[in-house]
Parts: C-alpha cells; structure tokens; sequence
C-alpha cells in the first residue's frame, strides 16, 4: 500500500499557523509537520508536540524569514543590512553567484538544530522554507545533517501530471533544474519521499476546498511515499506580513479539520504516515 504524508508547513509561524495546523491534526487529517524554530509561536508549537507525540514534526529550515539564530557577523552572506534574512529572490541571486559560503549555510542550519533539539523534540525529516534547500549547496548541507542524523529529507520533487497556471510552470520547470542537479550526488545515501503535491499544483481559483480538489492531486499518484504539502491556518487575515498564500492556507484549514482527506486516501489506497516510516 502506498504511504501519505500529510504534512503541514511552518509549524509555529504565528498562533493561526500553529493553530490551524494543530486542528487538522487532531480532526485526522495532518499527520506530520515542521517547524520554524525562529518564528513568534515556536513554544505553543513544541508544547503541542510534546502532547501528541503521533504527529511527526521535523524541521522547516529557514533562510527567508526572520532573523537567523546564529550571530549576524557569523553568516553575513545570509542576511540583508536590516539584520534579517534574504528574500527568496536575493537569496537565489547570490547563491547563484557563489557569494554564499557553504560554512556559513551549515552555521545556521547547525544554530536550527540545536534549537529544535533544545525544545524537547527529535526531528523526524528535514526540508525547507520556500524550498530553498533545492539549490546544491543548501541541499547538500541538509542531505549531510540527514545522514548523520539518521532522518529522510523531502524532496520538493516536480509531477509531469499536475498542472497549474503558466507562472506555477515556469517555477516548476526552474525547480526540477535545481533538483537535477542536488539530488544526484544523495542517491542511496538518505531516505526521502518519492513525490509531493499540493493544491498549488491543480487549477484551484479560491473556491472552498473539497474532496475532488484533493482527488485531482493524489489519483494519478503511482509511487510509494506522496507527501501532500499542506499550509493550514485558522485566519487568512491573521497571515498579513507573514505569507502571501492566506486565503488558500485558510480554506486548506476548512477542509482539513474535518476527516475526509483520510477517507479519501483510503479509497485512493494509501495509508496515512509520517516522515517517520519512510527509510532506504
């Protein structure tokens, strides 16, 4: 039987992430997370964790959001004059011109780490905010830290079968580049999920969610570990500086506070997991 990983993004982002995400979990739906451990609502997160230990929590690595948690003058390449992270678009430009320092990358997912440890959680997987870890450098670095840790590491893999807007393809096409090349030198060395998608991958114009959005996404899947990505939050107006995806993470939290998605992978013949069954 194939496995769903039902996993929701940015895990005590802000109360309405950590909220949302908390919901689904308990109305059946959610089965894993990460979590951003230098965000506002980190503690209210990991004490949840603490309380469930059935929901899989890893790490969500962030380079685009905040501040870093390892001293400024130790990763100067990673952050902008205002003492905070890069936009995804500066960061790109400069870890396409070599101007970031691998050791530096390494620092701060190192200083994350530590943070997350320090909460009383294990990681179950690592992956990344905005999937930045698709670029080489940041890649290998979490690839590394998986190894060692013993823990998979998802892949933001790209689905020849899902569609989406034009600007939704270009990213894609620009994503599987990336990934061509930073996943090659992993092969056999670290476990991850064999796919992954989400409603950003069908034509979904803001309507209310509903089985038939989540069947688009998950009936064509013929591999072993799919990983639904999900973003649920109680507010779309509460993400107002934090996110521009408010209004589909809010209907995301309609939908997956009820039961249904597990119904309907079990018609869809997958069982619900976590990060935590997947291995080489």
């Amino acid at each position: 039987m194939k496995t769903l990983i039902v996993n929701a993004d940015d895990f005590g982002l802000n109360d309405a992430a950590t909220e949302g995400i908390a919901e689904a979990f308990l109305g059946g739906s959610v089965t894993s997370t990460t979590m951003m451990v230098n965000a506002p609502a980190v503690s209210k997160a990991a004490d949840f964790a603490i309380r469930h230990p059935a929901l899989g929590v890893g790490l969500h690595f962030n380079l685009t959001w905040g501040r870093p948690l390892s001293p400024a003058q130790s990763v100067p390449a990673l952050i902008a004059p205002d003492g905070c992270f890069l936009s995804r678009g500066q960061l790109a430009k400069r870890l396409l011109l070599g101007r970031i320092p691998p050791d530096q990358i390494r620092r701060e997912l190192d200083a994350q780490i530590r943070a997350f440890v320090s909460l009383g959680l294990d990681p179950t997987h690592i992956d990344s905010h905005q999937h930045v870890h698709a670029f080489k450098s940041i890649f290998s670095a979490v690839a590394a830290r998986c190894k060692e840790m013993d823990i998979p590491i998802r892949v933001p893999w790209v689905s020849d079968t899902l569609t989406g807007g034009v600007g939704r393809s270009v990213r894609r096409y620009v994503l599987k580049m990336l990934l061509q090349r930073s996943v090659a030198p992993w092969r056999g060395k670290v476990a991850w999920n064999s796919g992954i998608g989400s409603v950003f991958d069908i034509h979904y114009g803001g309507e209310a969610l509903t089985d038939d959005h989540y069947r688009q996404i998950l009936a064509p899947v013929q591999c072993r570990n799919f990983e639904l990505m999900v973003h649920p939050v109680t507010s779309a107006q509460a993400m107002n500086g934090f996110t521009t995806i408010g209004d589909v993470s809010e209907a995301e939290w309609r939908y997956l506070r009820r039961n249904n998605l597990k119904i309907l992978a079990s018609e869809l013949g997958f069982a619900l997991g976590s990060y935590r069954d997947i291995s080489l």
